[in-house]
């Protein structure tokens, strides 16, 4: 297959998997779950763009934007565990049960336990795919993040290729 089809089939199969994650949004909850939040900047500025954090790509790190975004992923009463950034302060407002981590003290809370390390060891991994890549379009960012996602979805054991190919089935008759 010559290079230039396979860069076309790559796309098409991400845009599969974006199509795949937006039919079965994922909403965390559960009993005795703790959720680890943290943002992660994937592209500097140039000029007027925006700033990227993923999942999803938001505007700006202000609590007005972050809130609506962890009420619509996370359901109340889970317990959160952040930095000590101050958009996150309202979550014990919005029915959790919030822990911060001040990390220019310690890296794991000393009484709580509570940390961060586990999220930011997941960025470091999507940042990785990215390097071994040699960089990605700002544009493209958020379909390598769904792919990712996507891939992280799939239990121990499940064949990739016979996934896809469901997804394909099922994004073809929703059309």
């Amino acid at each position: 297959m010559p290079p230039r089809q396979a860069v076309k089939w790559n796309r098409l199969m991400r845009e599969v998997a974006a199509e795949s994650i937006n039919r079965k949004p994922c909403v965390i909850g559960g009993e005795r779950l703790t959720v680890e939040l943290d943002e992660s900047l994937f592209s500097k500025r140039k000029g007027r763009q925006q700033r990227s954090a993923l999942p999803p790509a938001v505007a700006d790190r202000s609590s007005k934007t972050l809130i609506p975004v962890v009420k619509e992923h996370v359901r109340p009463g889970i317990t959160i565990i952040t930095d000590e950034w101050r958009a996150y302060r309202a979550l014990a407002k919005e029915g959790y049960t919030h822990l911060r981590v001040n990390h220019s003290t310690n890296f794991v809370h000393p009484m709580t336990r509570a940390h961060t390390q586990t999220i930011e060891s997941l960025w470091a991994q999507i940042k990785r795919r990215n390097k071994i890549r040699c960089g990605t379009r700002r544009t493209m960012l958020d379909s390598y993040f769904c792919e990712f996602i996507w891939r992280r979805r799939l239990q121990p054991g499940e064949d990739v290729f016979e996934n896809i190919l469901h997804e394909i089935a099922a994004c073809w008759h929703a059309a």
